[in-house]
């Protein structure tokens, strides 16, 4: 990863808990989906912690982080779906 792209990975990153924070749901789901196509769902998991923690949603259900290991195991299953066409074209 250079530079440039590491800088891109933490403005989204950031950029993403600061919209869920502020209550703008929509741009921080899109964010988060741009977040994930280019570095990865896994990394997305400690800030739905912090979201959670954020809102107090640990003393009822945690939804934050429920949505995010759901979208970890989506998006990793269409890495995989994606990977397996590519190798069959080959």
């Amino acid at each position: 990863m250079t530079f440039f792209q590491g800088c891109i990975a933490i403005s989204l990153y950031l950029t993403s808990l600061f919209l869920f924070m502020q209550g703008h749901i929509a741009l921080g789901i899109v964010a988060v989906v741009l977040y994930t196509f280019k570095f990865g769902a896994a990394t997305l998991l400690p800030l739905a912690v912090l979201l959670d923690g954020y809102f107090g949603a640990f003393h009822h259900v945690p939804v934050f982080s429920l949505a995010a290991i759901g979208w970890y195991i989506f998006s990793e299953h269409l890495r995989l779906a994606m990977n397996i066409v590519q190798s069959e074209h080959e």
